[in-house]
């Protein structure tokens, strides 16, 4: 059966090639074991960025509070001008 000869010689150079090619992948590979755990480095990033929403959101509360600050103030500034025109 000559079928038979040149299916077993085509699946040889399949193994064969998966063979090789699992061995540059791991020759090639990088340790991820050498790393820290991918779930402790995310919980330590969301901790810092809970941390910096805190802040960002604390700037903004203090930036509107200068802002209202100042619309009072204004507001009193032409109150009394009005009110230092009406009298002259």
């Amino acid at each position: 059966m000559p079928e038979a000869n040149v299916l077993y010689s085509v699946t040889a150079a399949v193994v064969l090639g998966l063979v090789a090619w699992v061995a540059v992948v791991l020759k090639t590979a990088k340790e991820p074991w050498a790393r820290a755990p991918v779930a402790a480095a995310r919980t330590a990033d969301v901790a810092i960025e809970a941390d910096a929403d805190e802040k960002a959101d604390a700037e903004v509360k203090a930036d509107a509070e200068v802002k209202a600050d100042a619309e009072v103030k204004a507001d009193a500034e032409v109150k009394a001008d009005a009110s230092g025109d009406a009298k002259a």
